[in-house]
């Protein structure tokens, strides 16, 4: 399983950001690749959607769901399907914004990509949790 570390500033509340990474219907607006996310149920630990990601060409759909809810500091999904993930976001207070720390643990479909293209997309990647951050940041300004 590969892994993901990143940790960043955003000017606002950590409740508005908490509010925002939570619904899951905004994931769209920041995280690279994600084209869909649709057919919203639950809340808490009973939300649950399904999603569609493109990545290196390929199109994966599969479902997310909430495992760990706890307003306005953490938040952690499950995704199934094309692609395992885990994602743990960490909010906490700093300054006059929010410290955002994501923890992304996720399986490389190796099977349908092929081994040659592990390495590459783990840089892909890398570079799509870097973007996803910096979209974020201009939502929120940093």
């Amino acid at each position: 399983m590969a892994t993901i570390e990143r940790s960043f500033f955003v000017k606002a509340p950590c409740a508005e950001v908490f509010n925002f990474l939570a619904d899951h219907a905004n994931d769209p607006r920041w995280l690279p690749g994600l084209t869909d996310s649709r057919n919203f149920t639950g809340s808490g630990t009973d939300y649950r959607w399904e999603w569609t990601f493109k990545m290196a060409g390929i199109s994966f759909d599969g479902t997310g769901a909430v495992v760990e809810h706890e307003p306005p500091r953490r938040h952690v999904v499950e995704t199934r399907g094309g692609i395992v993930s885990t994602w743990a976001w960490t909010l906490e207070p700093e300054g006059e914004g929010t410290r955002i720390s994501l923890r992304m643990e996720y399986t490389v479909p190796v099977a349908v990509l092929g081994k040659l293209a592990e390495a590459l997309l783990l840089k892909q990647n890398e570079k799509a949790a870097d973007e996803g951050m910096a979209n974020l940041q201009r939502i929120f300004g940093a």
